[in-house]
């Protein structure tokens, strides 16, 4: 949930409320619920739900099978670095809601 939110605040989604999260009862309910919402932030939110869940994913399977573990913000400077990939190689919708650093 902290690389979830650290990302909403990132990028200023306001219409994201990560606490609703919490109510969903499988990963499935969870994504249907943001991928479906008719909001600006949705396409964007679904780039971002696709780069962040796959990122979490590694970092899981490293801690499990390598047993190493990076901090938060290295996970964070992570996907940062690669949703700024992905913007330059034509995600328009990501990189709409980029911030310009």
């Amino acid at each position: 949930m902290r690389v979830w939110r650290m990302f909403k605040d990132w990028l200023g989604l306001h219409n994201v409320h990560s606490s609703d999260w919490s109510d969903a009862t499988s990963v499935k309910e969870w994504w249907s619920h943001n991928a479906t919402k008719k909001t600006q932030s949705r396409k964007p939110l679904a780039s971002l739900m696709l780069l962040i869940s796959w990122e979490l994913w590694n970092e899981r399977n490293a801690r499990i099978f390598r047993n190493t573990a990076v901090p938060v913000g290295v996970i964070v400077a992570r996907i940062k670095e690669k949703a700024s990939l992905w913007s330059m190689a034509g995600a328009r919708h990501l990189s709409n809601i980029m911030p310009q650093e």
